[in-house]
């Protein structure tokens, strides 16, 4: 008959197999549970990259497809109509006998035909700003707001200071940033008397700022065209996009680009 000390021992041996037993069972659980939800959170993950980048596909697709509409636009509106009305001109005096005021026609065909270069070069510079490529963002910045001021709907102001240029890429997407704010202030920013342009340069990073104090607005979860470009293109910088706007208050957007240290 085996000694009580000896059943006892046994019997805690066998308690604490069972123990470990569990113990390795609960931990491969755990483990199996623990893989099984990082894979389906990889795979939410993945699925919420795959759709952002099909909303960033659709809305580059949709900014490219108005801005073909807008310059088609142009191109008939402006340009298609000054020359036909040239071409018109030019018919009438091969007319045999020549009208009674041809020496009046031909300056006004010259007149239309130097509307329409001016035209050729303004929707060449929207579609690429020569300016920016030759001389930089700062440079491209100073003759967009000397353009802003020449429609005289309101005083654009420009702060600089831009000491060391991005890369091309990124000078343009923030020129076709600042573009589309001033666009859409000039357009929409009603009793506004200011627009501010600010572009600032620190070590650290570069800040775009441009502000009117018009009627505001109330921003809308469905933003247009305008601002789903910008918002694309802040999106691709890898920026930041902060936007205040109220009713009565004006409307203040600020784009921020963080910079490398040793730029």
């Amino acid at each position: 008959m085996s000694a009580p000390s000896e059943v006892t021992f046994s019997y805690l041996f066998l308690l604490g197999v069972a123990f470990m037993i569990l113990a390795a069972g609960a931990l491969i659980v755990f483990f199996v549970f623990h893989r099984q939800r990082l894979l389906q959170q990889q795979q939410q993950l993945r699925a919420t990259e795959a759709r952002h980048q099909q909303q960033m596909l659709t809305a580059l697709i949709e900014a490219q497809e108005t801005e073909r509409k807008r310059i088609g636009q142009d191109l008939h509106d402006s340009i298609g109509s000054t020359v036909s009305t040239a071409k018109l001109l030019v018919s009438r005096l091969r007319d045999v006998p020549a009208p009674p005021n041809a020496h009046e026609l031909l300056p006004l065909v010259e007149e239309l035909l130097v509307s329409a270069v001016y035209d050729v070069r303004s929707i060449s510079r929207d579609l690429y700003p020569i300016l920016l490529s030759r001389f930089g963002l700062a440079e491209a910045l100073r003759n967009l707001v000397l353009v802003s001021n020449e429609s005289g709907r309101m005083p654009v102001t420009l702060e600089v200071h831009y000491p060391k240029p991005s890369a091309l890429p990124q000078e343009l997407a923030l020129y076709r940033i600042c573009q589309e704010l001033i666009a859409n202030s000039l357009r929409h920013a009603q009793g506004a008397t200011q627009l501010s342009v600010s572009l600032q340069q620190t070590n650290v990073q570069l800040t775009l700022l441009v502000k009117d104090n018009g009627c505001g607005f109330t921003p809308d979860v469905n933003p247009g065209m305008g601002l789903r470009s910008i918002a694309l293109r802040v999106q691709m910088l890898q920026a930041q996009l902060h936007q205040h706007s109220a009713l009565g208050q004006g409307t203040r957007t600020e784009v921020t680009l963080p910079l490398s240290v040793d730029k």
